[in-house]
């Protein structure tokens, strides 16, 4: 067979790109040649040549990638047309705009955070996790939610879920002591290979960072001398035993039969401390606590500012009083004494009569929503700071002080234009 003249072609990539002239291998003659022992290695370098030139041809260029110019971006609050934020208008908006009219264009996590700090300063009310893990504003505190659900005799689920919290983080410093101990003993194996290999006029330096080494280690255990895995194992078995116990739980919680079983044979026979193991249990819990009692102590606390004693003592303040106006209205009629303006006398014990009766039925006193007082426990007031609950107080408030003097004001005016008749034997 005659070896025939192979043509040159443009060689063209995927991209309709050409590369150059390149050689074809037509013929089995040539194709055999690249297989000779003197042709072998220059036949790998020429690919492996071709193959780089093709692929830096079809690469991004490198400073494409840092440059901002002439770059197509997938983020739609960075394209061209989105301008920044002048500086009047800057100053004017309520919340950070990271230098664009949206909030996630440059910080996503951080701004998403951040109108949530937000919503829970100024418009909304703060979630249960949220009340548990950020300072809130009053009455919305865990303290108070604490004493809500002590009025229920349910405040073993919060204190469970507290006692796990104190857990986690007691875990977290173990596993942190853990490290620091693993790096000093890191330290000083490679001081010792560092001693090995150094010579006579390095010894000083190494003797230096020797003793550093040591001082760092008694501070860790000094330290971390009084928490150990031990004392987590003690922790846990007493968390179990305190809330989660089937038989003798001092603070028993409301705990499924199967989460008990489960956490028995992890806690009590195999005696694991770590905090997965509650979590389980804490989820049960929290839900618990989340959608049955948090939103009765939000209502609670929008809807209601006295304690149930206070309300039983106004309502018998309330009676007491109505009890008076009325008896005083009927003596003027009946016994035919002063005037008609002297009835008018009769709107006072009315208005505080009917403010009683009104605030021990609703649990709302008006005259606290102006002062910005709730009370928590009987005769213990705390400060409305949650601009929600003032918001809410406020038009309650309102609300039940124009209804008193009006319902007041009613009763009066009856009895200031019933005509008087003397009641003769």
């Amino acid at each position: 067979m005659s070896n025939s003249t192979p043509s040159k072609a443009p060689y063209t990539n995927l991209d309709g790109n050409k590369l150059g002239l390149v050689h074809r291998p037509w013929s089995i003659n040539q194709a055999n040649s690249r297989l000779e022992t003197n042709t072998l290695q220059a036949a790998l370098a020429n690919d492996l040549s071709y193959q780089q030139f093709a692929e830096k041809d079809r690469s991004i260029p490198l400073n494409d990638l840092s440059s901002t110019q002439n770059r197509q971006s997938n983020n739609p609050y960075n394209q061209p047309d989105l301008h920044a934020v002048p500086a009047t208008l800057h100053h004017g908006l309520k919340h950070k705009t990271y230098g664009y009219t949206d909030p996630f264009a440059a910080a996503p996590m951080e701004a998403w955070q951040e109108m949530k700090d937000y919503n829970l300063k100024v418009n909304g009310l703060p979630t249960l996790d949220q009340m548990m893990h950020l300072n809130t504003l009053s009455p919305l505190t865990l303290s108070h939610f604490a004493t809500f659900l002590r009025r229920r005799d349910v405040h073993q689920n919060l204190n469970f879920l507290m006692e796990l919290e104190t857990h986690d983080k007691l875990w977290r410093a173990h596993l942190s002591s853990v490290e620091r101990k693993q790096g000093i003993r890191h330290s000083r194996f490679l001081l010792h290979a560092q001693k090995t290999s150094f010579g006579f006029n390095e010894s000083s330096v190494l003797e230096e960072n020797e003793q550093e080494i040591e001082m760092g280690a008694a501070k860790v255990q000094n330290q971390d001398s009084s928490l150990s895995r031990h004392d987590l194992v003690q922790n846990s078995t007493r968390i179990y035993r305190t809330f989660c116990s089937a038989m003798d739980a001092a603070q028993p919680i409301h705990l499924p039969d199967d989460h008990r079983l489960a956490l028995e044979e992890l806690i009590e026979k195999h005696h694991r401390p770590e905090p997965v193991v509650f979590e389980s249990a804490r989820s049960h819990v929290y839900e618990i606590l989340n959608v049955f009692y948090y939103p009765q102590f939000v209502d609670r606390v929008l809807y209601t500012n006295i304690a149930i004693v206070s309300a039983r003592l106004l309502m018998l303040t309330g009676v007491i009083f109505l009890t008076m106006a009325y008896a005083l209205e009927f003596a003027l009629i009946f016994l035919d004494k002063g005037t008609q303006t002297t009835r008018w006398w009769g709107i006072l014990p009315f208005l505080v009569g009917w403010t009683g009766l009104i605030a021990s039925v609703t649990e709302f006193a008006w005259w606290l929503a102006f002062t910005g007082k709730c009370e928590i426990r009987f005769m213990v007031y705390s400060e409305v700071l949650d601009n929600s609950i003032q918001q809410m107080h406020t038009k309650r408030g309102c609300f039940w002080l124009v209804l008193s003097v009006a319902v007041a004001f009613l009763n009066t005016l009856i009895f200031a234009f019933i005509p008087a008749h003397r009641l003769t034997a």
